[in-house]
């Protein structure tokens, strides 16, 4: 038989170590005992460890609201001594006499209180950490160091009885008005009662005792004081002045702020000024008398107006009252501009020949052609050193602004375009450049002075007006070799057809086109041994479709009878001839027509002893080969146009350039200006001139501004090119559309031909009329707004 052992249920508790009992209220003691310690700076003397233990037995032995209590007790004893004892005496005197120096005092007691609290507080809370990590945790009461600044929040700032929150608050407030007004102030005493308001929430918020207390009223006296000072400021200060003394108090309000406030409150205070100093009085400001924004503008005061530009960009509004100023000035400055043009609608005929001769006859206030010419290369020039001016003050003041740009822009867009002789001028102003302006002028210069013509280009709305004129200018520079550069030449041209495409250059390209080819021409003609030797040809062949019409006004009969005309007998007709062999044999297909009134000449002259080279246009020449090798020859006006076929009325002008103006090569009976069919001409053999090289005038040679008669007739050919124009884009866009309504067909329209010129819809309306009486379009029979095309 056999026995199992069997062990008894349950487990074997280890012997339980009997501590000797420990009066909780005694070790408190202790705890408040070195709390006292810890704010008279003797820790050196404490045993961290054994504080340490003391939070640790406390909160074991179920006494965790006797150390967390106790401690807040004892330092709302402490806290309210010292209140009584540093504190209170500071604030009596503030308010008894208050001073910079009072409220400097008051301010430092608090904060030497603060710090002294918060220095003491972070020993408290590490040696109170079991408490925080235990008894704190699970009562769900604030941690130790949180609920030393609520005692210090309530039991120094808040106390009823004293409620010196409001003093510190006024205290603070004085010295800022202080430092505003220029006084010196200790910041670091600001800087440490700024901190202490911002560490402490205020009470059942969120939000702290600086942003309840001291944010709002600083802000309120900081409105205040800066109405003030504006209001002030516009009495006595210039524009530049004001703007400076706001961009300094704004300047210093954030160095305020970073030096003891917060950067929310630099921001706010910021706002603050900027609604005080300049929104209310934005108008005010620039408007000052003699001063204003006008003068800054004149006087290009770029450092002025980077800073009235700094003040009134960050608000939508100030801003666009800078522009809409800036905006009006320039089209004062361009109506300015504007009047010194007025003389130009006078209709004056005299050319500069005319004007040396006349001088003493004319009234003062008639202008000759040159110095009309003159005063419209002025107005161009003054335009583009204009926006030259406000191109740099855009750099350098406006921060490169978009908006201020796009509103300068348009600007100028509207001075250009109101007057109506911006295309030629325009045009004119390009001309005497490429003939006078590249003189001693390096690449880069060429350059720049060709991009700001294509600038003033840009802004032109009638960009086929200004190709009108640009072509009569650019044919005149090439027939009559007056460019100074050809690669300027092209170099435009290319500028422009960036701006405009293809199609706006391909005329301009073509002329450029057939000077080659004409030289390439004449070179052969000369190699080929047919031309003769005793002169020197220069031929131009050109292409009709390229090349305006040279010739001055003139009846329709006239220009029938320019056909007829042909050189005088002899060598001149002989070398005509010939070239034309030439040229037809080897351009078969092709017939010459020659424009003898597009050409000129020199030659030379013997008057008695002396001889002259003379510039003559090329019907001078004929009139005057006819008085070749025969001496005290006359014919009569009838007889010259019968021998030469010159029309009367281009003849009666040529035989005025040799007989009446300032170099009277012929002679002529009866001498008045006026040239009749029976007066007669005859070689002038007294003729004597102190130059040896004289050039005659040549009709319409000279590039200059045009007279009221032929603007209008220019403006007549651009408008009749623009019906074409605009019936041809009607076209192509119904071709495309194949139907469309009125309303969208003009905008389309306007659309597309906007780059060249910006048609009216009354243009548009009678271009839809033509098209359909042409059976191009047709009104639909249910809807007369809307059309067909017809293919």
């Amino acid at each position: 038989m056999s026995f199992a052992n069997k062990r008894p249920g349950g487990r074997i508790l280890p012997v339980r170590r009997l501590t000797p009992q420990v009066d909780p209220q005694k070790q408190f003691d202790k705890l408040s005992a070195a709390i006292g310690q810890i704010y008279n700076h003797n820790v050196s003397q404490l045993s961290y460890e054994e504080l340490f233990r003391i939070g640790y037995g406390l909160v074991q032995s179920k006494n965790g609201s006797l150390a967390y209590d106790g401690v807040k007790g004892v330092l709302e004893t402490h806290l309210s001594d010292c209140v009584h004892r540093d504190v209170l005496v500071h604030m009596d005197a503030v308010r008894s006499n208050p001073s910079a120096a009072s409220n400097n005092a008051l301010l430092s007691s608090v904060r030497h209180l603060w710090s002294e609290h918060v220095t003491a507080m972070l020993v408290i809370k590490d040696v109170l950490m079991y408490v925080d990590k235990v008894y704190v945790k699970n009562a769900n009461l604030v941690p130790v160091y949180e609920m030393g600044m609520c005692v210090f929040r309530d039991k120094v700032l808040l106390a009823a009885q004293k409620r010196l929150i409001t003093q510190v608050v006024k205290a603070t407030l004085a010295q800022i008005s202080c430092e505003r007004r220029g006084a010196h102030v200790d910041r670091s005493v600001l800087r440490g009662v700024v901190d202490m308001l911002v560490e402490l929430q205020g009470t059942g918020q969120t939000c702290t005792l600086y942003e309840t207390t001291m944010q709002p009223q600083l802000l309120a006296e900081s409105r205040s004081f800066y109405c003030d000072a504006a209001k002030t400021r516009l009495l006595d200060h210039s524009t530049a002045a004001y703007v400076r003394a706001a961009q300094a108090d704004i300047d210093a309000e954030m160095d305020r702020a970073r030096a003891y406030l917060v950067p929310a409150t630099g921001t706010l205070l910021r706002n603050v000024l900027l609604d005080e100093l300049i929104d209310k009085h934005a108008s005010d400001i620039i408007n000052i008398p003699n001063t204003g924004l006008v003068q800054l503008l004149d006087h290009r005061d770029t450092a002025a107006l980077q800073t009235l530009y700094n003040l009134y960009a960050p608000m939508h509004p100030t801003l666009l009252i800078l522009q809409t100023n800036i905006h009006s000035h320039i089209l004062e400055l361009g109506q300015k501009f504007a009047v010194s043009l007025a003389p130009l609608s006078s209709n004056t005929t005299q050319n500069d020949e005319q004007e040396g001769s006349r001088d003493k006859d004319k009234p003062a206030q008639v202008l000759g052609m040159a110095a009309k010419t003159a005063m419209a290369l002025r107005w161009v020039q003054d335009i583009l050193d204009l926006y030259d001016a406000y191109d740099e003050i855009i750099r350098v003041s406006f921060s490169e602004c978009q908006s201020m740009r796009q509103s300068i822009h348009d600007a100028f867009i509207e001075v250009i375009n109101s007057n109506s002789r911006a295309p030629e001028l325009l045009s004119l102003f390009m001309d005497d450049s490429l003939k006078n302006g590249l003189k001693r002028k390096g690449e880069q210069e060429i350059d720049h002075l060709l991009e700001r013509s294509v600038l003033m280009f840009r802004f032109l709305q009638n960009k086929d007006a200004f190709e009108h004129y640009y072509k009569l200018h650019l044919a005149k520079r090439l027939l009559l070799g007056r460019s100074l550069s050809d690669d300027a030449e092209h170099s435009l041209v290319s500028k422009l057809k960036v701006e405009c495409g293809s199609q706006f250059t391909l005329k301009l390209e073509g002329m450029f086109k057939d000077m080659q080819l004409s030289s390439d021409l004449a070179n052969g003609f000369k190699e080929s041994g047919a031309a003769n030797a005793d002169l020197d040809l220069s031929l131009s062949v050109l292409t009709p479709t390229y090349w305006p019409a040279l010739a001055p006004p003139m009846s329709e009969e006239a220009k029938q009878e320019m056909q007829s005309v042909e050189p005088p007998p002899g060598i001149l007709r002989t070398l005509v001839e010939e070239f034309t062999q030439y040229y037809n044999h080897h351009r078969s297909g092709r017939r010459l027509a020659w424009q003898y009134n597009m050409g000129n000449a020199d030659i030379k002259l013997q008057f008695g002893t002396r001889t002259y080279e003379l510039n003559v246009s090329t019907y001078q020449m004929f009139i005057l080969s006819l008085f070749a090798d025969i001496d005290d020859l006359s014919l009569t006006t009838t007889e010259i146009q019968q021998q030469t076929r010159i029309p009367i009325e281009v003849l009666t002008r040529q035989l005025q350039s040799l007989a009446c103006a300032k170099y009277k090569i012929l002679s002529k009976t009866p001498a008045s200006r006026d040239v009749g069919p029976n007066d007669k001409f005859a070689f002038n053999n007294n003729f004597k001139s102190a130059q040896y090289r004289i050039r005659i005038p040549v009709v319409a040679a000279k590039a200059s501004v045009e007279t009221e008669k032929e603007k209008s007739e220019s403006m007549a050919a651009i408008g009749l090119e623009r019906q074409y124009v605009v019936e041809a884009a009607i076209v192509r866009i119904m071709k495309t559309r194949k139907q469309m309504v009125h309303e969208q067909l003009v905008t389309e329209v306007i659309k597309q031909l906007s780059a060249r010129f910006l048609p009216t819809p009354k243009l548009i309306k009678e271009s839809i009329g033509r098209l359909i009486d042409r059976e191009y379009l047709q009104r639909s029979p249910d809807d007369p707004r809307l059309y067909n095309y017809l293919a």
